[in-house]
């Protein structure tokens, strides 16, 4: 079965990277429509979805970074076959449970009695500690390191180097910074940032007074 990569920025050529190292076959780089381009080391790009609908021998990786529109696709392409995607270098222990279309792209560990979620983005150098679990469409940053019983929920956002506690729960949808230390939970939605990591409070524009 051929691959098709939906994505041709950074994130879509290291994907084709981790293929190429991987031994499968790209067709072809799918981009949104009006965002075609030239062939990205002799792979051609496409801004049209249709034509590898049709397919039957073709499977899917997603290249998008962005956790809301990885899922938007997902569910545009809901029924078509979808690649899991492991570079060489993953450390994967024993007892892991790992979702369709899920993406690791270098070097990261995980050990035991962890379950990874469906088109989860794992990136270079990350740290996955015993009874994790990763919810569909999250996206861990390079060096992200989770210690044990981590729940992060769907579609929430780890930036570079962040580092979470024990037992900690990050909210679905919710945004860790860059190098944030999360030692309490995080609300769904929320983001948070510094070392420990708390809530961006957002204030209101100050009003002159007569």
């Amino acid at each position: 079965m051929s691959i098709v990569i939906f994505g041709a920025g950074g994130l879509g050529r290291e994907v084709l990277a981790t293929l190429t190292l991987t031994g499968h076959k790209v067709r072809a780089f799918v981009v949104e429509p009006g965002y075609a381009a030239e062939p990205i080391h002799g792979v051609p790009v496409f801004d049209d979805i249709e034509p590898w609908l049709a397919e039957s021998d073709v499977s899917f990786v997603l290249a998008v970074g962005d956790c809301p529109s990885r899922a938007r696709i997902a569910r545009m392409l809901h029924g078509k076959h979808f690649t899991t995607l492991m570079h060489p270098s993953v450390a994967k222990g024993q007892h892991v449970k790992i979702g369709a279309g899920a993406v690791f792209l270098g070097p990261a560990s995980m050990t035991t009695d962890i379950e990874i979620g469906k088109h989860a983005l794992i990136n270079p150098g990350c740290v996955i500690s015993h009874d994790c679990r990763i919810g569909d469409f999250v996206n861990l940053g390079p060096g992200v390191s989770l210690a044990g019983w981590v729940t992060v929920e769907e579609g929430a956002d780890l930036g570079v180097g962040a580092v979470v506690a024990p037992r900690c729960r990050i909210g679905a949808g919710a945004i860790v910074g860059a190098g944030a230390v999360v030692i309490r939970d995080v609300e769904p939605g929320a983001t948070v940032v510094g070392v420990p990591a708390r809530p961006i409070v957002r204030r209101e524009a100050s009003r002159d007074t007569l």
